[in-house]
């Protein structure tokens, strides 16, 4: 069960991811188609002024015009930008394609590897480009086993735990005379009389704590 929810996980993981990162790059292609355009129509409108008889102020401003597209296109670098993102949404539709045709356990956690490194090295990603993906991850079949055991263990320790504390019926109440005499449970300690009955101003009684247990000893 751990495994096929991991599996359904994985393949929405990388296929959201893939789509994200292949609209920034349509973005940033389609920055770079028109910063390049624009700078191939002002180097031929600067061209074409110097050789027709306008004013010097015209071909001036379109020269300063295109240098500053030319400097805005290689600050932006819109190309290196689209190419990374490429990049990075091929990388994760392959390792959705793969994980589809994924035939082995050894295979599969190497995809988890792969897609862990994927990850660290992922170029950034706008918010507004993000593909929401439903997971839903779960234990491996061998961690459930795993965390099942250790539970096991705690459980049977805290019996030992609890099996090892001193009872009521571990412990006896003096009674007059030095005899003494073993109580059964905490019920029969609690209808007993003989408490009630060796209470006088002679012979105070004095209580003693072990844990939750109070017994009351007669002092001589």
């Amino acid at each position: 069960m751990g495994i096929t929810e991991n599996w359904n996980s994985f393949v929405e993981m990388t296929r959201a991811k893939a789509e994200s990162h292949a609209k920034v790059a349509q973005y940033w292609d389609t920055v770079h188609n028109a910063l390049s355009l624009t700078l191939i129509f002002l180097s031929a409108a600067t061209t074409l002024c110097t050789l027709l008889p306008v004013h010097n102020y015209i071909p001036a401003g379109l020269g300063a015009a295109t240098t500053l597209v030319s400097a805005i296109s290689g600050f932006m670098a819109p190309s290196a930008r689209r190419q990374i993102q490429t990049e990075a949404s091929k990388a994760f539709r392959s390792l959705m394609l793969r994980m589809v045709r994924c035939e082995t356990e050894r295979e599969y956690e190497e995809l988890w590897k792969e897609y862990t490194k994927e990850l660290l090295g992922e170029p950034f990603l706008p918010k507004k480009y993000k593909v929401a993906a439903d997971t839903n991850f779960t234990m491996s079949p061998e961690f459930m086993l795993v965390v099942a055991q250790k539970q096991h263990e705690l459980s049977e320790g805290l019996g030992n735990y609890a099996a090892a504390q001193p009872t009521l019926s571990n412990f006896e109440n003096i009674v007059p005379g030095g005899s003494l005499e073993k109580t059964g449970s905490l019920a029969d300690c609690q209808s007993s009389k003989r408490a009630s009955a060796v209470l006088d101003d002679e012979h105070p009684i004095g209580p003693i704590k072990d844990g939750d247990i109070e017994l009351l000893v007669r002092s001589e």
